[in-house]
């Protein structure tokens, strides 16, 4: 599926819960990622950032909706040696939520699940240049499908304010080397805190 339409398709996400707008919250998330790249030589654990927003779309007391747009740091180490393979996306996960306790509890945890998309936007070693294959082209793949599954807890504070925890474990689906007879995916734990901010009454 092209990028113009996965773009799209978080558009319509948003917008579609916007026209809902007594059950939509919104607001910035920024946290921290702990990546690897499987099937990779001496790989370690990358630690990288992961910035961006969020909207949240509540469909009852106990389920809800889950979307972000976020700039990922992702990635991985490499044993013995202070060179990185630092791989930058653009992803947007889209998550199903369940939440305990009742509306008007002050903490309400939560556990979450679904599938994302992310768009490559490059692939560099520690000393920024870019990573490529003997015959030129891209090492890795513009586009990484996977799926993620986390918990966490919404803890009320002001007027229908939200602080947002998430911790959770994300995996690619596909690929994501070009390099013939290669086998790779992203790996990670990923841990965010966003504030969420009502829209409408």
């Amino acid at each position: 599926m092209s990028k113009r339409l996965y773009f799209a398709s978080a558009y319509t996400f948003f917008v579609s819960g916007m026209i809902l707008a007594q059950t939509l919250s919104i607001g910035p998330v920024a946290g921290a990622n702990f990546a690897t790249i499987s099937n990779t030589t001496s790989s370690k654990t990358l630690v990288g950032l992961s910035l961006g927003g969020f909207a949240n779309y509540s469909i009852k007391e106990h389920l809800g909706l889950n979307g972000k747009l976020l700039f990922d740091q992702m990635g991985t180490g490499l044993e013995n040696t202070d060179n990185i393979i630092r791989l930058n996306y653009i992803r947007v996960p889209l998550s199903a939520v369940y939440f305990f306790g009742k509306n008007g509890d002050k903490i309400r945890p939560k556990l979450f699940a679904g599938p994302y998309v992310g768009f490559l936007m490059n692939a560099t070693y520690s000393n920024g240049d870019d990573i490529i294959l003997f015959n030129g082209k891209d090492a890795f793949s513009s586009t990484d499908f996977g799926g993620l599954l986390g918990a966490g807890f919404n803890y009320i504070f002001g007027d229908r304010n939200w602080l947002n925890i998430d911790a959770g474990y994300n995996a690619s689906f596909n690929n994501i080397s070009n390099e013939i007879g290669s086998d790779k995916k992203n790996t990670g734990f990923q841990i965010t805190a966003g504030v969420s901010f009502p829209i409408g009454r």
